[in-house]
């Protein structure tokens, strides 16, 4: 408007005067002389002025169609590369989760414990699971096969392989680049190589799986068949190649591998190991024809040596200029079948080009449109794949919910978020995260419906939950229906092992232009994923805090194993000579035992030491460390227990075993136990082992006196030491 105001206000002499009336015999002139010439060469008149509209009506055409074509290649190209580009994360991804199989399956017990029958049946069922391993083995320290998906294999040695003797320098997993191998059927394929290490790092054995890279070409042909679905046709020439860094072909949509892509000159196969990504006009070296081919990087991580693949993915230039084209043609030819005769009609052609470049302007805008729309698909799924390791890389699951919080906090434009963590009960939230300033927004969360919503819902909570599905339960649950706290609203479930475990709630999309009326299909898809990838992070945690449990602890009855019970006393022991505390160890021993498996057999036996481990651990304090030692011996250490305290202690545990019978499916059973036991003090400091010596020969003597006793050896006086030395 102001602009309108100033153009309105330009005075009169700064505008162009009218021609003056003595121009009139010029302008006379002109039409005098222009109307002659016209009659005395009227057909070189007409000629001329058609050729002339012909020229610049072909050069128009010309110009708009090496516009129109150069503008469609470079968009053509930019998707193709774009293309290309998700193809290569996803490969990148298939080929990160082989290999984090292969990892995981390295620190596996049953991995590092070699029970073949279980590993066979375990490797099988991976295989089953994901066709493109087309070979997965197991061998022992010496390079024997002895677990492997293919049974004719498992008496093959490998142990003079070059994978296996890689393997034996290995700290963790690598991935070796595409070769044709034994196990890889005749085609090229990636090994995936782990050495097999116990906790005290000896070589026990290597992981082998073969991954065909056929099967990995399925992301590929996806990538081709989706383009041509959507941006050509199916007898559009749209091919794809997959290179190393050498410029050898790895793969090919059209199967004819052939050679090395650099020695013929390809600049896409150079470009490809310089760019992370791009498209460049060449020549097809097969057919001759010129194509556009779109390039990106694929580097594969944990390769030995470093790999990195490229996709080259090629269309046919007349496969995407055809349409143009023969709409220019046909365009052409009607403009001339006009022009000629009938000149008239040239505004009417002028117009016509005039809509159809408007047109065309208008389908690039929605090209445009499409690429930013793409960009932002792009920008999202980098975003997910950051968040991913993100909370990959967490130890802590309460780390790991306020990660989950902030990431779909920063990448939804949420102002507010919250987690309630449900367990299972989606009645009562047991913990409640929140995230963002908007205090009206966190009242209403907490008032919505989870549980009411979660009935109606099938499973639990399955679905997105968005504002409109809450109006319904306003009035029905006594709330005021004001939505003026929240403009928009998203809310997903989060679940762990098939079970409702929380649910992620998003409110008020930041624009820059104020609040969102609603979240958009792309948020929805970005907290979906993130909620995907939290349940797998979160079943991660469990598993590895399970497998460190059975690490530690004995399988039978649950106690402390041999060697962590060992290494309690050693941590305890440091921590009194630190403190100047007194520090008991008791070793307890069950009487008979022997007999008892003998009489009532090994099930029996079983149910006893479960029994005795259970009694023994309720005796102890929290603190305290049970741990069994040997078949039925256990030994307890006890902190801050001096010699006066010891003995009411030993006793405690005696009683628990001997006082009160065992219950077995054959009947009560009467089971006791001896215990010896012994002290260390600031004033008699003893090592790990000699405690364990002297209490074991404080077992010793309560064994020869009869069984069902506590006995306690307080120092090692010059007469137990000579007694111990005899005793060994």
């Amino acid at each position: 408007m102001k602009q309108q105001a100033h153009i309105a206000a330009i005075p009169d002499s700064d505008r162009v005067p009218p021609a003056p009336e003595s121009t009139a015999p010029l302008i006379s002139i002109t039409t005098d002389r222009f109307p002659a010439w016209m009659k005395s060469h009227p057909i070189r008149w007409i000629v001329s002025v058609a050729v002339v509209i012909a020229l610049v009506t072909l050069l128009c055409l010309g110009w708009t169609a090496y516009t129109v074509q150069h503008g469609l290649i470079q968009s053509s190209g930019q998707r193709l590369a774009q293309a290309a580009t998700d193809a290569a994360a996803k490969l990148d991804m298939m080929i990160l989760e082989r290999y984090r199989d292969i990892q995981l399956l390295a620190t596996a017990p049953m991995a590092q414990g070699q029970h073949p029958e279980a590993l066979t049946a375990y490797l099988r069922e991976v295989a089953r699971a994901y066709p493109t391993y087309r070979w997965i083995g197991v061998t022992n320290s010496r390079g024997k096969i002895i677990s492997t998906t293919d049974p004719s294999n498992t008496s093959l040695d490998q142990g003079q392989r070059l994978w296996f003797q890689q393997a034996r320098t290995l700290t963790g997993a690598r991935i070796l680049d595409a070769q044709v191998s034994e196990n890889s059927g005749g085609a090229l394929a990636i090994t995936m190589i782990a050495p097999l290490r116990s906790s005290d790092g000896q070589f026990l054995g290597a992981i082998s799986a073969v991954v065909g890279v056929p099967s990995l070409m399925t992301i590929l042909d996806e990538t081709i068949r989706q383009l041509k679905n959507s941006e050509w046709t199916e007898q559009s020439q749209v091919e794809y190649q997959v290179i190393n860094e050498k410029g050898d072909v790895i793969a090919d949509s059209t199967h004819r591998v052939e050679g090395n892509l650099k020695q013929l000159g390809l600049p896409s196969a150079t470009l490809v190991g310089m760019q992370a990504r791009g498209f460049v006009e060449e020549t097809d070296h097969r057919r001759g024809s010129s194509v556009i081919t779109a390039y990106a990087q694929v580097p594969i991580a944990h390769a030995d040596p470093i790999t990195r693949w490229g996709i080259l993915i090629h269309i046919d230039q007349n496969n995407i200029l055809a349409p143009i084209r023969s709409f220019l043609w046909e365009l052409s030819v009607l403009a001339i079948l006009i022009l000629l005769p009938l000149l008239g009609l040239v505004l009417g052609m002028i117009k016509t080009l005039h809509e159809e470049w408007s047109s065309t302007k208008r389908e690039f805008e929605r090209a445009a449109d499409a690429e930013m729309a793409l960009k932002r698909r792009t920008e999202a799924l980098h975003s997910l794949v950051v968040a991913a390791q993100r909370l990959a890389s967490q130890q802590d699951l309460d780390e790991l919910l306020h990660q989950l919080l902030h990431l779909a906090k920063e990448n939804t434009g949420a102002r507010y978020a919250a987690l309630g963590v449900y367990d299972g009960n989606p009645r009562v939230a047991i913990q409640f995260l929140t995230a963002g300033n908007d205090d009206a927004a966190a009242r209403a969360i907490r008032l919505l419906p989870f549980e009411q919503l979660s009935r109606e819902s099938p499973g639990q909570g399955d679905s997105v939950l968005r504002l409109p599905h809450f109006t319904a339960h306003w009035t029905a649950l006594g709330l005021p229906e004001d939505r003026s706290s929240m403009m928009s609203f998203l809310g997903v479930p989060i679940r762990y092992q098939g079970q409702f475990f929380g649910h992620l709630s998003l409110a008020n999309k930041v624009l820059p232009h104020g609040l969102a009326d609603e979240f958009s299909e792309l948020d929805e898809q970005v907290v979906l994923t993130l909620a995907s990838q939290a349940s797998t992070a979160i079943q991660n945690l469990q598993l590895l805090h399970d497998s460190k449990e059975q690490a530690n602890h004995d399988s039978l009855t649950g106690l402390l194993n041999h060697s962590t019970t060992l290494t309690a006393l050693t941590q305890e022991l440091s921590r009194a000579e630190r403190s100047h505390q007194p520090l008991a160890v008791l070793i307890a021993d069950l009487d008979h035992f022997k007999q008892v498996n003998d009489t009532y057999g090994h099930l029996i036996g079983d149910v006893v030491l479960r029994e005795a481990a259970k009694r023994l651990r309720e005796a102890a304090r929290r603190y305290d460390h049970v741990g069994r030692i040997g078949g039925e011996e256990f030994l307890i250490v006890v902190p801050n227990c001096d010699l006066e305290a010891l003995q009411e202690c030993g006793e405690r545990f005696r009683a628990a075993i001997s006082d009160w019978p065992f219950p077995t499916p054959s009947g009560p059973l009467v089971v006791t136990v001896s215990i010896g036991a012994t002290v260390w003090s600031s004033e008699h400091p003893l090592s790990p082992d000699l405690l364990r010596r002297m209490a074991d020969y404080a077992l010793y003597r309560v064994k020869s006196q009869g069984r069902n006793g506590v006995d306690i050896i307080p120092h090692p006086h010059a007469v137990i030491l000579e007694q111990l030395k005899k005793t060994g």
